[in-house]
């Protein structure tokens, strides 16, 4: 929190790429703060959305159980608020269980899984040390990988291949999905490793969900300083922190745009604005299939954007009034 108190004070724009306080999407109150494109909470109403999907529609999901298993830190907590009220909604009982820090030792919390019988597990882990525990500890109780969805950042390659075989048929949830047939990743690809100026010891990690995933912040940060330079008359030239923020603010990856840059597909299409600083709130679904994750749906939002974006909103106003911050004035 000390930390992202401090961007005002040092005209320092904070990109956090789909992590983060969520409702720093809320411009107004976090004016230097960007959680673009997506944040925790639009995910897990993905993921919830997705659930209900699956069995049938979210009238079916009534009297169904979740367990939301987590790292025990504000990460792990983070979709909580978004999470405890869909389920209200729903009527859906949610088990909050954590697991401390490293989270390498999980048997007691799968032991009370296998006591719970959930319909769902969400699994918010960190590392992969302790995201592919998870999968071996699910097999062990016999819950099923199919009614696992992982964060965005458990959900790379990195995280399944310890698990073997136990992690077949986990779904996550992705906001740069993997591959290295996009345009922008083929030349990277050619242009730069063939010509053995890459820096990764692995080449074949070029296009992994980790790497596409830098690639996606990247071309952002990218968009938002050209934006920058030409809205103050600076191209070529270093900008302020002040005008770097105004850029970030300007961005809109329309599907044409991410065609001419050469990531379309790879990423949700997205704008920013002076209030809005989450963008897409999109993410696509993508299941293991012990080589590779396969993309199972496109990009999709929350069932109620709107009412995400309320409880930001919410949750912002409560931190602005406790810390005697006024808001900014949008246009």
């Amino acid at each position: 929190m000390r930390f992202i108190n401090r961007m005002a004070e040092d005209n320092v724009v904070l990109a956090q790429y789909g992590y983060g306080r969520t409702d720093g999407a809320d411009g107004r109150v976090w004016p230097w703060v960007f959680n673009a494109a997506s944040h925790y909470w639009s995910q897990i109403a993905v993921k919830m959305k997705f659930m209900a999907e699956q069995e049938g529609g979210i009238d079916k999901m009534k009297g169904k159980k979740i367990v939301h298993l987590h790292i025990d830190s504000a990460y792990g907590r983070e979709p909580l608020p978004a999470m405890r009220s869909i389920a209200k909604d729903w009527g859906v009982e949610l088990v909050e269980i954590s697991i401390p820090p490293p989270g390498l030792e999980q048997q007691s919390q799968w032991l009370q899984i296998r006591k719970e019988q959930p319909d769902w597990v969400t699994f918010w882990g960190a590392g992969s040390g302790m995201n592919s525990t998870a999968m071996t500890n699910a097999a062990r109780v016999r819950f099923p990988r199919e009614r696992m969805m992982y964060v965005t950042f458990g959900a790379a390659e990195e995280d399944m291949y310890p698990a073997g075989d136990a992690a077949v048929g986990t779904y996550a949830v992705a906001n740069a999905l993997p591959g290295d047939d996009y345009p922008l990743v083929a030349a990277i690809k050619e242009q730069v490793y063939g010509a053995g100026k890459g820096n990764l010891a692995d080449e074949s990690r070029v296009g992994s969900v980790y790497w596409n995933r830098g690639l996606g912040a990247a071309v952002m940060w990218i968009e938002a300083l050209k934006n920058a330079q030409e809205m103050y008359n600076k191209v070529g030239k270093a900008v302020t922190g002040a005008e770097f923020r105004d850029g970030y603010e300007a961005l809109n990856m329309t599907e044409a745009r991410l065609g001419e840059i050469g990531i379309k597909g790879m990423v949700a299409p997205f704008s920013i604005s002076c209030a809005n600083h989450e963008g897409a709130g999109k993410f696509a679904v993508m299941q293991w299939d012990g080589e590779k994750f396969n993309q199972v749906t496109g990009w999709e939002a929350p069932l109620d954007p709107a009412y995400i974006r309320q409880l930001v909103e919410d949750s912002a106003a409560k931190f602005a009034a406790e810390n005697n911050i006024t808001p900014k004035v949008c246009p």
